[in-house]
């Protein structure tokens, strides 16, 4: 579909730091301005890239909440409530790979079940016995950060607004 949703949004950028921005002379309402021209520019490139990238991390979020769910099946009360959100994250059905929506909700979902297991980090140690699932964690952490990097580097390090 053309204009693709990308070149919509750097149009929108391009038209209000042409037109819009020489007009304007509040500093608050140029700084507003200038961060929204940012925001724009971000957004063009996630939407590019959010439906993959989606993908990605769902499949990594789920390999790691598989894994760790073999770790804290034995665990009694306590790990309950670890137990029912990785359960439920796991149980959701991998979306088709077009529905950016449910692959965000699935995504929504993994990322509750990690959220819950990083702030139980010490109980999560308890149940497995060593430090392994919390490397699994972190790992999975840095992996995502290194899948979403381009996104906020350097793109949102420019000028200041």
């Amino acid at each position: 579909m053309r204009p693709s949703s990308r070149e919509l949004l750097e149009g929108i950028a391009v038209a209000l730091e042409r037109q819009v921005a020489p007009a304007v002379q509040d500093k608050w309402a140029a700084s507003v301005l200038r961060s929204a021209v940012q925001l724009l520019g971000h957004l063009g490139q996630r939407v590019e890239d959010e439906p993959r990238l989606l993908r990605e991390d769902n499949a990594d979020a789920r390999k790691v909440l598989e894994t760790l769910a073999a770790s804290i099946a034995g665990g009694g009360a306590d790990a309950a409530t670890l137990r029912d959100a990785v359960g439920d994250a796991l149980a959701r059905e991998e979306p088709e790979a077009w529905d950016t929506r449910a692959l965000a909700a699935c995504n929504e979902s993994c990322q509750s079940a990690i959220e819950l297991l990083v702030r139980h980090r010490e109980l999560l140690a308890q149940l497995t016995g060593d430090r392994a699932a919390q490397s699994e964690l972190h790992g999975y952490l840095q992996r995502r950060l290194a899948r979403e990097q381009h996104l906020y580097f350097p793109s949102l390090l420019g000028p200041p607004f």
